[in-house]
């Protein structure tokens, strides 16, 4: 592994170790990433290595198409790695904003039913008025 991306790495772990801290699930799942990169750094080198041994007897473009090949892979790779962070990026802020709408309509529900707690109760303590003015002697006049 080269020097920058242990640093990589390092800068990785630092923030995962800050975001997740208190998540163990999200914590096993970073130090599940985490181990894999680890073996996919191990194979990329293993793979320089022994490309390297055996470009010795290759002829120069030979040598130079095999390593245009290798570049547009780890090319790549990195486009994939970063369309993967901006996929779990938008699935964050989406979890994030259903919870968020989740809580305002509940917010939204909680106001509603304290007014129509508080209307009852102002019904409640109002005196009740006749339907009709009181007549004298006590008839109804109906229509």
């Amino acid at each position: 592994m080269t020097l920058p991306r242990i640093v990589t790495v390092l800068a990785g772990l630092i923030m995962v170790q800050a975001a997740f801290g208190a998540d163990p699930a999200a914590e096993a799942r970073a130090r599940r990433s985490l181990h894999q990169q680890q073996l996919q750094d191990s194979l990329d080198l293993s793979l320089q290595q022994s490309l390297a041994r055996s470009r010795a007897g290759l002829a120069t473009a030979d040598a130079a198409r095999l390593e245009q090949l290798a570049l547009r892979q780890r090319l790549e790779q990195q486009q994939l790695g970063a369309q993967q962070l901006v996929r779990q990026h938008r699935l964050r802020e989406d979890a994030h904003s259903g919870l968020q709408h989740r809580l305002f309509a509940q917010e939204r529900e909680l106001q509603l039913q304290q007014f129509n707690v508080e209307q009852q109760r102002l019904l409640q303590s109002m005196k009740r008025a006749p339907l009709q003015p009181p007549r004298p002697g006590g008839t109804l006049v109906l229509p």
